[in-house]
């Protein structure tokens, strides 16, 4: 049992870090090239973008399922119960959870949108506005997964 939690904790972790450094990646280093990189490397670079949805997808279905093991392995979870500060972080960590997975589904969604209206010679204004509502999502998501990091720390 004790293998079975470590190893579900450390692909908890595991997916944490890739959920969030995926994140960042778009955020810091993808969203910036779209308004530097000109016409001619826009597309490439919004290709770059969608090809990272499943990626982000996929660590967030990590998340949940890893997070849910943890949640049943331990002897301290009671099912809608908050008699101390564990089981009320472990709730706020939920609610959490919840919020960036409809902000990523936005988020999702917002990026096909960008990508469709971008033609050729260039994005038109509701494309730049869904490629800017892209960018502060995914900020929105990065400082809630950081305040679900901080949560988890505060259950020790």
């Amino acid at each position: 049992m004790d293998f079975m939690l470590w190893a579900v904790r450390t692909m908890h972790l595991f997916s944490i870090v890739l959920w969030l450094g995926g994140l960042l990646y778009q955020t810091v280093i993808l969203h910036p090239l779209l308004g530097t990189g000109g016409i001619e490397r826009t597309p490439e670079v919004l290709q770059q973008l969608k090809s990272f949805l499943p990626f982000i997808w996929m660590s967030l279905a990590t998340l949940l399922v890893t997070g849910v093991g943890l949640m049943l392995f331990s002897t301290r979870f009671l099912i809608l119960e908050y008699p101390d500060w564990w089981s009320v972080a472990l709730g706020l960590k939920q609610v959490v959870f919840l919020i960036i997975s409809f902000v990523s589904f936005g988020s999702a969604r917002m990026l096909t949108r960008a990508i469709s209206s971008f033609d050729g010679s260039g994005w038109s204004e509701q494309g730049a506005r869904f490629s800017m509502r892209v960018v502060h999502l995914n900020r929105t998501n990065v400082f809630l997964g950081i305040g679900a990091v901080l949560l988890a720390a505060s259950m020790r």
